[in-house]
């Protein structure tokens, strides 16, 4: 088996029988109304990528794994002229990724259920999916030529790699997540210091995520993929060197881990796209010269930027005021329909603000308890959510050029919160699409209906717990337990305090847990999965739960 690298998330499986291409994102046009660029760059890989699917031979694979821009590049796959190999994609209940595809004109499109096994010449596909509401990820698995690639990207399966490896056996090859991707609390008003702090919290979560996968998981390497993109829009150009921030580059991960694991055996991989990976010897049986390092770092963003300077020149243009009095006033229906579809409204507290650049005295309040959208002149309540955004960007999501979710990932505004809570309905009602209001509501209270309790061991006492976590349902069987009273969530990292009834440190959730005595009672877990109490507490310093 051989690897070739894509950049980013993008990989080029090949085995004796087979290749599999997985998420290549090689436009020159970045992601995310193009605040988002490949770091390194790849776009010169894109001849290559097509000539790999284009020619016969082997049996050839295109995976997808979910609808983010910087994963499935639409702009990319129109340039493929001979379009004779299958598409896999996951099947999740909103169809509009495998759609898109049974009219692309590929050989074929398979739609995989969770755990679907495709056959290879000596081998097998395997896709997994996650679907939480409308959070919709999936992972690949390949396995030919005597070795195994397992690939979760950003899919937030972590509580799930247990009893994947148990089925799966040894991975010789590893790859997942290690920088953030949201825009929390990047496009956040906060002093510095604070931004620093939560920054730091954030990103040493997502280490401490990784480590725990490569504990669960036992690779003979880990790749790091899926990490930090370049901003090359000059409004967003500083992210790139921030002292602190949630886009780590690979080389301060790898130090975390190897304080953390010092003697774990897996071998930390950081190819440029181009490079070609052995997974059996687990050498690079071909790299390309060009290498960015951390010395070469600046010179080389400096460089990128000025290269794709045209790109941001192209896109920004001044708005005459009656432009800006349409947008305003679309902008005002738009959030109409989503709350006139939100059913779980009175659940928000307090009002949500727009403000346009363009229009600072006619600020949109959206007042949650009433159902209403209106226009006032100032922001007067104190406890408020508020949004500041351009009606030159925001325009594009009006037009449908953007979705909500890809408008708040270009990191195009800045957005504050009093009091700084996570508010899982708010956040819902602003990244969701209309269309998808409903099923984000039945989400909510689906999960909020998974009753099912286990226990766990914490502090030298026991305690009965909501088996599922609140936010997006992860098995809180496969969490642990930090500095004795902290139940950890697999997924997202979220804490809750033991000695505070199970209430997360950072919003209104809880896993309503309940002390047992010294001899319990047989708790009924209704499943065939090992309790969480099975799992060790860490004595190591708290990490605080994404507040997005």
């Amino acid at each position: 088996m051989r690897i070739t690298f894509l950049g980013h998330a993008g990989f080029a499986v090949e085995t004796a029988g087979a290749l599999v291409v997985m998420d290549p994102w090689l436009t020159p046009q970045g992601a995310f109304d193009s605040a988002w660029m490949q770091l390194p760059r790849n776009h010169h890989l894109a001849p290559r990528v097509k000539e790999l699917l284009e020619t016969p031979g082997k049996e050839r694979f295109l995976y997808i794994s979910h609808e983010h821009k910087d994963h499935f590049d639409p702009e990319f796959l129109a340039t493929i002229a001979k379009r004779d190999f299958t598409v896999l994609v996951p099947r999740f209940r909103r169809s509009e990724l495998r759609d898109i595809f049974e009219k692309y004109g590929c050989k074929r499109v398979i739609a995989c259920e969770d755990s679907r096994e495709i056959p290879i010449k000596g081998g097998y596909i395997k896709i997994f999916v996650s679907e939480q509401g409308t959070n919709r990820d999936s992972s690949v698995m390949v396995r030919g030529d005597g070795q195994c690639f397992l690939n979760i990207n950003d899919c937030k399966m972590h509580d799930r790699l247990v009893r994947v490896i148990a089925e799966e056996g040894p991975i010789d090859v590893f790859s997942a997540q290690f920088s953030g991707a949201i825009w929390h609390p990047t496009c956040y008003e906060y002093p510095e210091a604070q931004y620093s702090a939560i920054s730091l919290k954030k990103r040493d979560s997502k280490f401490e995520a990784v480590a725990r996968a490569l504990e669960v998981v036992q690779p003979r390497a880990y790749i790091a993929a899926a990490g930090p993109a370049a901003f090359l829009d000059p409004a967003l150009f500083h992210l790139n060197f921030q002292d602190v921030n949630i886009f780590p580059r690979a080389p301060v991960l790898f130090s975390y881990l190897e304080k953390r694991m010092p003697t774990l055996p897996t071998r930390y991989l950081e190819p440029m796209p181009g490079d070609v990976l052995d997974a059996g010897s687990l050498e690079f049986v071909s790299q390309v010269p060009e290498r960015v390092t951390t010395e070469n770092f600046q010179e080389y963003l400096h460089t990128y930027a000025k290269d794709m300077a045209y790109v941001f020149r192209e896109r920004r243009r001044n708005l005459m005021r009656e432009e800006v009095d349409e947008i305003h006033g679309r902008l005002r229906t738009e959030l109409q329909r989503k709350l006139d579809l939100l059913d779980l409204h009175d659940r928000v507290g307090m009002p949500f603000y727009v403000e346009l650049t363009e229009a600072p005295t006619r600020l949109l309040r959206v007042d949650f308890k009433a159902r209403r959208v209106d226009e006032v002149t100032e922001m007067r309540d104190k406890s408020r959510y508020a949004m500041k955004v351009s009606a030159s960007d925001i325009v594009r999501v009006l037009d449908r050029k953007l979705n909500w979710e890809d408008f708040l990932l270009s990191f195009r505004l800045r957005l504050s919160r009093n009091p700084d809570v996570y508010e899982p309905v708010l956040h819902g009602f602003l990244g969701v699409e209309v269309e998808d209001i409903r099923e984000f509501c039945d989400g909510i209270r689906a999960t909020e209906a998974q009753k099912e309790r286990t226990v766990v061991e914490a502090g030298g006492k026991r305690f009965t717990i909501q088996r599922f976590c609140p936010h997006q349902g992860a098995d809180l069987a496969e969490g642990w337990v930090e500095e004795g009273r902290y139940v950890v969530c697999p997924r997202h990292r979220w804490q809750f305090d033991l000695q505070n009834g199970g209430a997360c440190k950072t919003n209104n959730s809880t896993l309503c847990a309940e002390p047992v005595a010294d001899k319990p009672e047989k708790v009924e877990r209704g499943g065939d999965k090992a309790p969480a109490d099975k799992v060790p507490a860490v004595d190591k310093a708290p990490v605080e739960p994404p507040r997005v």
